[in-house]
């Protein structure tokens, strides 16, 4: 997911001179946000490299801003929740590190895979370059807590990924954590009986709603497909006021259309899901 796949670009010689032309690794003031007794720190990378070839160069760019639980009522649980974040910032296999280790050994990889670039592989049929110094790969990886009360924590990833061509990717990924259970809750934790078609009709009329839209099929002519297949995705966040899903590039639309959020209001979920249920206490049932 956040590494360089190779693309096909000409073959031509090159003089390999890579160096770190910015680097910076620092960590935030830390913040506690209360209620669950959490404390968090940021640690942030940001990081230049370059290639030289020919009379041009090759640039990539990594940013990195790692949001952490670093203080909790047990160090165990403490380290399982570390590892929770690890695990959806950063590719699974970096769990086994701690946080600061998972981001170092995350931004070496990176780099050396930018590095390793086998230009014999490249067509220039994949790019369309003007000035070959606007040739970048760059990476954007954040994550940011959006909710930490009641035993629950909400946050988010945040990805931008460019390798070449002509547009790079962008995408969003929510998750909750439950404390109590110490696992992320899903649909199936709180979904009640039809809350899938319940739910998709909501979701679609909001969507519709957003866009200024007369009515739903209206959507299919600005980019979005196959509106009939559009519901709860299972990638979702929540705060104190409900839930958002997020739909990324090309899931339910047109690349052009980017990445679709819908928020909604807990008064007009709660119909659609079970009473004692781990948000139970937000929703009000």
């Amino acid at each position: 997911m956040f590494f360089l796949a190779p693309k096909k670009v000409f073959s031509f010689l090159f003089t390999l001179s890579a160096f770190i032309s910015i680097v910076s690794t620092s960590c935030t003031t830390k913040t506690n946000l209360t209620d669950n007794g959490i404390v968090f720190d940021t640690i942030q990378v940001n990081k230049t490299q370059s290639i030289d070839y020919k009379k041009s160069t090759l640039n990539c760019k990594l940013h990195i801003a790692f949001t952490y639980p670093i203080a909790y009522k047990s160090s165990i649980q403490l380290s399982d929740l570390q590892k929770l974040f690890i695990k959806k910032v950063f590719p699974p296999q970096y769990a086994v590190f701690s946080p600061q280790e998972a981001v170092k050994n995350f931004s070496e990889q990176y780099l050396k895979d930018f590095q390793s670039i086998k230009f014999k592989d490249f067509s220039d049929e994949d790019y369309i370059l003007e000035d070959e110094n606007n040739f970048i790969y760059e990476l954007s990886l954040e994550n940011e807590v959006l909710y930490n009360r009641n035993d629950i924590i909400s946050f988010v990833v945040k990805n931008v990924n460019y390798e070449g061509g002509a547009h790079g990717s962008n995408s969003i990924y929510g998750y909750v954590i439950d404390l109590n259970t110490g696992k992320f809750i899903t649909e199936d934790d709180f979904a009640g009986n039809n809350f899938k078609k319940n739910l998709s009709s909501l979701i679609v009329q909001k969507i519709a709603t957003a866009k200024g839209l007369d009515s739903i099929p209206q959507l299919e002519d600005i980019g979005y497909d196959a509106v009939e297949d559009i519901g709860p995705n299972g990638n979702f966040s929540l705060d104190e006021k409900g839930i958002t899903y997020y739909f990324n590039e090309y899931e339910i639309a047109a690349y052009f259309v980017g990445i679709t959020e819908v928020f909604i209001p807990y008064e007009e979920l709660k119909p659609y899901i079970t009473d004692d249920n781990p948000i139970s206490s937000l929703v009000g049932r």
